[in-house]
């Protein structure tokens, strides 16, 4: 094993029994041979573990008492040896040349930069029911970029591939909210330690829907959430640089086309009754105003 550009793939798992093994096995399909699979399970009770002492020879399983996502991701990366990390979600499928890909990419941009991709929504089944296009901000500059962050850019996480290295400087945090830990990393990492982001504009993940999907749940309250997180971390930079970004921000805001701006007020009506159903139509207009950006 070359550790030089190694990737370290972990998978937190949960009660992840129903999809578990078609991502453990997409995972280990990849054309790019350099890397380590690492599964942390969470004090699941269903047959996850079970699942995963199956691949006891291919990935290294570690366990722990219930503590939730941001505990499982540092214990992973904590066991981690590779210059690069995925966070992977058991739900979720790679295609064969995912990470080839993404290394290939990464090897030719400065070394503090996280890479996201474009994805393909898939059902329960795995049927592709469309591909969504990130907006492509590589040709705009960093506090641009951050700007966008601030007004709610949302990276999918399961496309990444984050350098180990920043691990050193931010974490993710243990938060309320477990929903919102990719975020209020990203948004750290970019504001407060020039972080930047690049995107590769092919889909190289299956990211699956279905009812029981943690991350599309309540998504009313998460969003309430996600402010705070902003506002607090904001509070963290400096007088001059917090009004450049407010200032800049609100600008942003009040450029935006009116068609983006009634979806928005949309989902805000929308957020007002959290039950599944509206949640579903929620998650569909904020992607919508996600490919707007």
């Amino acid at each position: 094993m070359n550790n030089n550009n190694l990737v370290s793939v972990l998978v937190p798992v949960y009660n992840s029994e129903k999809y578990l093994e078609e991502c453990l096995n997409s995972i280990l399909s990849q054309t790019y041979e350099n890397l380590e699979i690492l599964a942390v399970d969470d004090g699941s009770d269903d047959s996850s573990l079970d699942i995963l002492k199956n691949y006891s020879d291919k990935i290294k399983i570690f366990t722990q008492k219930n503590q939730g996502l941001a505990t499982s991701l540092n214990l992973g990366i904590g066991k981690s040896q590779g210059k690069w990390l995925k966070w992977f979600s058991p739900d979720d499928i790679m295609y064969s040349n995912t990470i080839e890909n993404l290394v290939n990419e990464a090897v030719n941009q400065v070394p503090n930069t996280i890479h996201y991709s474009n994805w393909n929504i898939i059902d329960q089944t795995g049927k592709i029911l469309r591909e969504f296009n990130e907006s492509n901000y590589n040709e705009i500059s960093d506090f641009d970029f951050n700007v966008r962050l601030l007004d709610g850019q949302q990276i999918n996480v399961n496309t990444t591939l984050i350098p180990s290295e920043l691990f050193n400087k931010c974490r993710f945090r243990d938060l309320e909210d477990p929903t919102a830990i990719d975020y209020d990393f990203f948004i750290n990492c970019a504001l407060l330690h020039e972080v930047k982001f690049h995107l590769i504009s092919k889909p190289l993940i299956k990211y699956r829907i279905h009812s029981n999907q943690f991350s599309h749940k309540n998504i009313s309250k998460t969003l309430e959430f996600i402010q705070e997180i902003k506002n607090d971390l904001l509070e963290k930079i400096d007088d001059t640089q917090r009004q450049k970004y407010i200032s800049e921000l609100n600008q942003y805001q009040k450029s935006k086309p009116r068609k983006r701006k009634t979806m928005e007020f949309g989902a805000k009506l929308l957020s007002s009754t959290p039950t599944w159903a509206s949640d579903r139509v929620l998650t569909f207009y904020l992607n919508k105003i996600r490919r707007s950006r």
